[in-house]
């Protein structure tokens, strides 16, 4: 199993390169271009998320024309409103990575395609907007035998001193500018392609990946979901020194990275080595809210003849995630362990249930 970090997303991240300030200018696309070579990357390889068309510059001219004289966090939430009044259209798509003018013209897109959009349109009308983390538990999903952890990113722009005004989605909401990260270009060029990525990866385009990712870990070689995605590519092609090498210079990067820790457990497991596999999990199980961590770990205490260590763990399991099937099929084999075979039976029903409920949520 690969832990797959696609971006919508993003972890905590230090200002460097671009100055939002700056990204307003008209030759804006020139000074993208300067910064993805300085930092390492033929221009013409990589994807600018941001850029935009004139079809985006009328469209904003247009939702706008009634703001005239407004300040910027006004015209902003007219541009927000206009997106959400029902004549835009947008299609949520979580496993489709857009730029801003692709997102623009399909009207679809993942997260990551509709925040850069919002970004862009908002620049076109020389308002100051950029990307930011925000400190939130994320989304976990699984893929097959792929674990997907999505983290989130929102638009955001300059409000009153020392805060700043978020936009996620629909919802908006100001805050102390030290609880979010802003990202600048480079960055989000970098997250964008780990996005893209991790959209080839299940789709089993792993050359493709690869480039992707290798332009996102060039771009920012201390961001750790990069190189959490390229170890996840290198195992699957069967390079598990290479595998090895990416998950630590993400650990590098981030010591308390579940993910990083997770995937190296895996490769410990299978290369036989019990107690670094071991290692490695518990200390990923203690920094990470993800279902399928625990239930890893509860299962290795279930081997161990814990049970009570392994009930804790799936307490914080369905805790957190209280309508993952899987939580409850392994509450089963613990009720089983324990000689609780009504238990067991009863949350196996449970996860049955939710399973037909998620399948039929997607054929919907």
């Amino acid at each position: 199993m690969g832990r797959l970090l696609p971006l919508c997303l993003g972890l905590g991240i230090a200002v460097f390169g671009a100055i939002p300030g700056e990204t307003s200018d008209p030759s804006r696309a020139g000074k993208w271009a300067r910064w993805i070579e300085a930092a390492g990357i033929d221009p013409a390889t990589a994807i600018d998320p941001f850029a935009t068309s004139p079809d985006m510059v009328s469209w904003v001219e247009d939702v706008l024309r009634p703001h005239a004289g407004e300040d910027d966090l006004d015209r902003v939430i007219a541009i927000q409103q206009a997106l959400f009044d029902g004549s835009f259209g947008f299609n949520y798509e979580a496993d489709l990575t857009l730029t801003a003018e692709e997102a623009f013209e399909e009207r679809r897109g993942n997260c990551m395609s509709f925040t850069v959009m919002f970004v862009s349109l908002a620049r076109t009308a020389g308002i100051e907007a950029f990307l930011m983390t925000v400190m939130r538990a994320p989304d976990v999903d699984r893929h097959g035998d792929l674990v997907v952890v999505n983290r989130h990113v929102v638009a955001a722009m300059m409000g009153d001193p020392g805060t700043v005004a978020v936009f996620d989605f629909y919802l908006r909401d100001d805050g102390p500018r030290i609880q979010q990260l802003v990202i600048d270009d480079v960055k989000a060029t970098a997250m964008y392609h780990t996005n893209l990525g991790g959209d080839a990866i299940r789709e089993g385009r792993l050359d493709d990946a690869l480039e992707h990712l290798r332009i996102a870990t060039t771009l920012a070689p201390g961001w750790a979901p990069g190189w959490i995605n390229l170890g996840v590519v290198r195992n699957r092609m069967g390079e598990r020194e290479g595998a090895i090498d990416a998950y630590r210079k993400a650990l590098e990067a981030d010591p308390l990275d579940s993910s990083a820790l997770t995937n190296l457990a895996a490769i410990y497991r299978d290369q036989g080595m019990d107690t670094e596999a071991e290692t490695a999990l518990r200390a990923a199980a203690h920094q990470t809210t993800n279902p399928f961590t625990l239930i890893a770990l509860a299962d290795v205490e279930m081997m161990h003849g814990d049970l009570r260590a392994a009930r804790r763990w799936l307490n914080k399991a369905r805790r957190w995630y209280p309508d993952e099937p899987e939580v409850y099929g392994a509450l089963s084999r613990l009720a089983s362990r324990r000689g609780n075979l009504d238990g067991a039976a009863r949350y196996q029903d449970r996860a049955t249930k939710l399973e037909e409920s998620a399948a039929d949520t997607q054929h919907d």
